[in-house]
């Protein structure tokens, strides 16, 4: 279905039934569009009354945290199982289709980005950012319910009711009397909570935007930052435009958060939303350089000893990681296309670095490291001397299904089955086994080796097999003391350009 009719079934929606008819509709259609439709199972009534009671938080969310850019850490709570997720998918799908966020909304948006939330303050003198304190759990469900009755969505009550219900949680918190109480809000980590925040946020964009036209300025949101720049200063603590600003915001719900709020002046450095502006966009001078650092020791000391290095500072930065282990390479790829987006395909900085990155991938998938099961051994270590070299232990166990209770696709419990796992300066990472190794032969690893592999799907996986199983040229010895001297000089001597 396209927007428009997802819109026009959704305006029609009065009950539960109405819902649940409207969401299996999408998940039928998105079955069909992936050639799953053998493997379409409907939502219930049961799933409808489960999921959209707020009170059922352990079982629908689970929580873990991420390191912000600043420090601290910014807690997630995100779906714990596959048919909530696809559920809250499907209900953004509505959302998507009935509402269009307003022209000041630069996140969680078609067509935007961080990038376009930047350019709109290019070449300012004076750049004013703001951040919204606790803002996705400052949202609580009243709002989101009051607000699915208002325009564009005129829902009424019982649709209402349902999907606030399904959008948010309880979170039990702690008052300064040192009482308890349970407030009902937004998570931030769900897959319905962007566009809502854009939605309560309407009324708060609209009033700002009118306040930066009053003075003369340029105004945008991105999520909780909240930019206003110009060319003159109205931004003293006790004038008019500050007071004015606390006002506002302080009367549609929110908190500045005060430590973040910072004003920034033509001469030095300026910055919105992670991105340079000055005459043009710009990415930060330590972003381009962790990027060349990974390139170079890939290039001169191998996948293998670049992704050592890698994936620690990764886990470190993001806090939580998903299910596997990174890709670098996709990564990597993810990294060069946002600078990319932002400093533009012909930008001599770009164009080094990703020319360096096609050719090292063009290395590492020579189709002579290809077996006929399209399994490419990029790199293969000796297991003892992967062992020494990064201080590490791999061992070979097997899964634990009482931990798991993982359900497959097709309803059954997931079986045990072999793994391994090191540590790499103190993060676990995951291997697979070669089902040629017997458990008997486990204990034997001077006749094992350790392979950077990537299957048919270009997915990228660690395995432990035989050392006769497959032959790759060992590569030359790395003595990381020296590596790390020689990089220090390395990027003394060529800066940032």
């Amino acid at each position: 279905m396209d927007k428009t009719e997802i819109a026009a079934l959704a305006h029609h929606m009065e009950s539960k039934d109405d819902i649940l008819a409207l969401l299996n509709r999408l998940k039928k259609d998105d079955m069909a569009e992936t050639g799953l439709n053998d493997k379409f199972y409907p939502f219930t009534m049961k799933h409808i009354n489960f999921y959209c009671n707020p009170n059922n938080t352990f079982h629908r969310y689970k929580q873990f945290k991420i390191k912000k850019k600043s420090n601290g850490y910014r807690q997630i709570t995100a779906p714990r199982n596959q048919s909530f997720m696809l559920l809250l998918r499907y209900v953004n799908e509505v959302f998507k289709a009935v509402y269009s966020p307003s022209d000041y909304a630069m996140g969680f948006t078609e067509q935007r980005s961080v990038v376009t939330n930047a350019n709109v303050h290019k070449g300012q003198n004076y750049i004013l950012n703001i951040d919204l304190k606790d803002f996705f759990p400052s949202i609580e469900q009243p709002r989101i319910w009051k607000r699915l009755q208002l325009k564009p969505f005129n829902f009424p009550i019982p649709v209402a009711n349902v999907l606030a219900g399904m959008c948010s949680m309880k979170e039990t918190r702690t008052l300064e009397d040192g009482t308890k109480k349970d407030f009902y809000v937004l998570p931030q980590g769900a897959p319905t909570s962007p566009i809502i925040t854009n939605m309560i946020c309407d009324t708060l964009d609209r009033r700002l935007a009118g306040l930066a036209k009053r003075f003369g300025l340029h105004y945008t949101r991105y999520a909780d930052d909240i930019t206003f720049s110009s060319m003159h200063n109205v931004y003293q603590k006790n004038g008019d435009f500050r007071k004015e600003l606390v006002r506002i915001i302080q009367s549609q719900g929110f908190t500045i958060n005060e430590k973040k709020t910072r004003l920034q002046k033509i001469g030095g450095r300026q910055e919105v939303t992670g991105i340079i502006v000055s005459d043009k966009l710009n990415v930060t001078r330590r972003y381009v350089r962790d990027i060349r650092n990974i390139l170079y020791i890939w290039d001169r000391y191998g996948y293998g000893v670049a992704y050592s290095k890698f994936f620690p500072k990764y886990k470190e930065e993001k806090g939580h990681v998903k299910k596997g282990n990174p890709d670098l390479v996709n990564v990597l790829d993810g990294k060069l296309m946002y600078m990319k987006m932002v400093k533009g395909e012909d930008d001599s900085v770009y164009k080094r670095l990703y020319d360096k990155f096609e050719k090292l991938v063009g290395k590492m998938r020579d189709p002579l490291k290809t077996t006929a099961h399209s399994i490419t051994y990029m790199e293969t270590t000796p297991l003892l001397d992967f062992e020494k070299k990064n201080a590490t232990e791999v061992i070979i166990t097997e899964s634990d299904t009482s931990e798991e209770q993982a359900m497959t696709d097709s309803g059954e419990l997931a079986k045990p089955h072999r793994y391994a796992f090191f540590m790499l300066d103190g993060k676990k990472v995951f291997a697979s086994v070669n089902n040629g190794i017997k458990p008997e032969m486990e204990k034997r690893k001077e006749q094992l080796s350790i392979s950077i592999c990537r299957d048919k799907n270009d997915k990228q996986f660690w395995l432990i097999h035989l050392s006769k199983k497959v032959t790759v040229p060992p590569l030359e010895p790395v003595d990381v003391d020296e590596l790390n001297k020689e990089l220090d000089v390395l990027l003394d001597i060529i800066g940032h350009g």
